[in-house]
């Protein structure tokens, strides 16, 4: 079961033995980014046609472009990251990856 409003749950959901642990999925980190996105796209030479050290490299740029991001209040969840890394090219994921934050 997951929600974004615990707080709006009938208790009788949520009671002990139906709901024994709580965890909270929290917005990307930038090294939970730049890890989601090396393990999408490392390791696929034949496929992107970019090196581990490339894609490496890139990850460090997604990992940057997160901590400032959240320096100025803006977010991104792992979901949205996962997702705009199914439908793109490794460098066309980075390049259009701002687009993903949000407000807090």
């Amino acid at each position: 079961m997951t929600t974004n409003h615990l707080e709006k749950l009938d208790p009788a959901l949520i009671r002990p033995g139906r709901v024994d642990l709580a965890y909270l999925i929290d917005d990307a980190s930038p090294t939970q980014a730049q890890l989601l996105f090396n393990r999408f796209y490392g390791g696929s030479l034949k496929v992107t046609g970019l090196s581990d050290d490339v894609v490496q490299t890139m990850g460090i740029k997604l990992h940057d472009m997160v901590s400032e991001e959240l320096k100025i209040g803006r977010r991104v969840s792992m979901a949205a990251l996962q997702g705009h890394f199914i439908r793109h090219e490794a460098k066309d994921a980075l390049d259009q990856c701002r687009d993903l934050f949000t407000h807090r």
